[in-house]
């Protein structure tokens, strides 16, 4: 079951998603939890059996539900909230490709005159086949290029190959039968599996803190190998023939790695999450420092852009400073960054590299605000640096809460909190004793900032703030609802200087205020992303 706000805002996302009808059973599913299908038909008004069937096939096609076998209701149905709420990152993940693979993709051309024997002279294939999949859910690769290229068979090998280049890049993932399954279920079932394999091979039947915690890492570790096994899937070895100019002999040659046609595919949320990540931490950068400190970062994030496929990693693998050079676009971009009393001194990327790593401040807080970190030790470490996510998402996350706290209260409750967070527990006395002799000496409190508890209740005002722009967005809409409907005749189709004035007007002021209200739930996103999926979480209280 999820909190209040997230139902709110899962359940306008779903309703203008899919339908009202499609939103009342997940609210359903929200609020009371998992159920299987005869009692989830019962707690849901309004709703046929038959709709609430339908619902269901529907919401697990988008990944939205989980499903799975109970010993004792049968089948059960379970709402992954997540789902629901990374909908409103659609169109910044449709952004990125077009941004990540438009390059790679046109630098990739000689492979795909290779591979499928043509060349490519631009590729917004890939986005527009990150939109489709992202708009239906999980496709088999034969069923994106059915659809897309019906009208123009030509584009086949095009579409072919930006699907090939979004799974091989891991913006797409293989979608198997256990993906259906909730994370907890998969856990608990190779727990049991675990302890059963335990007691016949005639261990101790009372299991102690230790025994427990190995259970644990064991069942983690085959769900890890299978996850392995399932991104495996996606590619599969095909073995191609060549013909000898000398004898006009075909022979096979080394395998050729193609997309599966028999799996299903949908969008890696994880790997496509670290680029917007990333691109909160250069804006960090770019805020503190400059410019050209900010493309270092950059450059330096690249470097390691293809070993980052989640949010998990404390910080990224170690890169040099010759890697970080070759992903700068030029070294002008490196001029005027860093000012000294020396008037032909020109600053190298070692130089940025000692600011991003607070070289000139060893002290805990400077280490604290660094945005990276100098690997130590042998192995060929010398010179190699990290990005420290933790540490950058922990100061982003605080930022975020700071930011709020100064819009409500102002500056000098920033200062307080600061005061808390960087001393910890503080006291401040008060003439209300609670003795009955009234000692103002025997009266003190301790004061301190509970990070967890404040992130929590800031991370729930903003899915309010998110449902109600959710909402207000679809009320707009339909307030317009005949002029978009005008709009949208096929007769009419591209012509709309053939509405009449008041049409006009009407649609010109509707895409102001929409255009207005996703840029202001970009902005609320983007704080959620940093309270949520980012790491830095504070640590427990003692």
């Amino acid at each position: 079951m999820a909190e209040k706000q997230t139902v709110r805002l899962c359940y306008h996302i779903i309703n203008a998603h899919f339908g009202p009808v499609t939103a009342q059973v997940a609210s359903t599913l929200l609020i009371r939890g998992r159920l299987p299908l005869p009692q989830l038909a019962r707690l849901t008004p309004g709703v046929s059996p038959r709709e609430v069937r339908l619902s269901l096939l529907i919401l697990v096609q988008h990944n939205i539900v989980w499903h799975s076998e109970d010993e004792l209701d049968g089948e059960v149905y379970e709402i992954n909230w997540e789902e629901p709420v990374s909908r409103l990152r659609f169109g910044r993940y449709i952004m990125i490709v077009r941004d990540k693979l438009g390059d790679a993709v046109g630098s990739l051309r000689s492979l795909c005159g290779l591979v499928y024997g043509t060349q490519l002279s631009h590729v917004p294939k890939a986005a527009e086949v990150m939109s489709f999949v992202l708009d239906n859910g999980k496709l088999r690769v034969g069923q994106v290029i059915e659809s897309l290229a019906f009208e123009d068979p030509k584009q086949v090998k095009k579409y072919r190959f930006a699907f090939h280049t979004l799974v091989d890049q891991k913006y797409l993932k293989p979608c198997t039968a256990k993906s259906h399954i909730s994370p907890r279920d998969r856990l608990i079932q190779h727990e049991a599996q675990c302890k059963r394999e335990r007691a016949n091979e005639g261990g101790n039947s009372i299991l102690t803190p230790k025994d427990l915690m190995e259970i644990k890492m064991m069942a983690a570790k085959k769900i890890h190998q299978e996850e392995e096994e399932a991104d495996a899937l996606g590619m599969v070895h095909r073995p191609t023939l060549e013909e000898s100019r000398s004898a006009k002999k075909k022979t096979l040659t080394e395998d050729e790695r193609v997309v599966n046609e028999d799996v299903f595919f949908k969008v890696n949320y994880p790997k496509l999450n670290t680029c917007i990540r990333n691109e909160i931490i250069i804006e960090a950068a770019l805020h503190r420092y400059n410019a050209q400190t900010a493309e270092v970062l950059r450059a330096a994030l690249q470097a390691s852009e293809d070993r980052q496929l989640n949010l998990l990693d404390f910080r990224s693998e170690p890169v040099g400073q010759h890697d970080i050079s070759s992903k700068l676009s030029s070294t002008s971009v490196l001029l005027n960054g860093i000012r000294t009393s020396k008037k032909a001194y020109t600053p190298s990327v070692k130089d940025y590299v000692a600011l991003l790593c607070n070289d000139d401040n060893h002290t805990p807080a400077g280490v604290a605000s660094a945005f990276m970190a100098p690997v130590s030790g042998g192995g060929g470490g010398r010179g190699r640096v990290t990005v420290e996510f933790d540490r950058i998402g922990r100061r982003l996350k605080q930022r975020v809460y700071e930011s709020n706290v100064r819009e409500r209260f102002g500056d000098d409750a920033v200062k307080v909190i600061r005061i808390l967070i960087d001393k910890g527990k503080m006291d401040e006395k008060h003439e209300v004793p609670k003795s009955a002799d009234r000692n103002p000496s025997r009266t003190y409190y301790l004061w301190y900032v509970d990070l967890a508890k404040a992130y929590s209740n800031l991370l729930s005002a903003l899915y309010q703030t998110l449902a109600n722009i959710v909402a207000r967005t679809a009320e707009e809409e339909s307030q317009v609802r005949p002029s978009l409907d005008k709009r949208d005749r096929t007769d009419l189709s591209g012509q709309e200087h053939l509405l009449n004035r008041h049409d006009l007007a009407v649609l010109n002021e509707w895409e102001e205020k929409q255009e207005r209200l996703h840029v202001l739930a970009m902005r609320v996103e983007e704080n959620v992303f940093i309270l949520r999926d980012m790491l830095g979480d504070p640590e427990p209280e003692r």
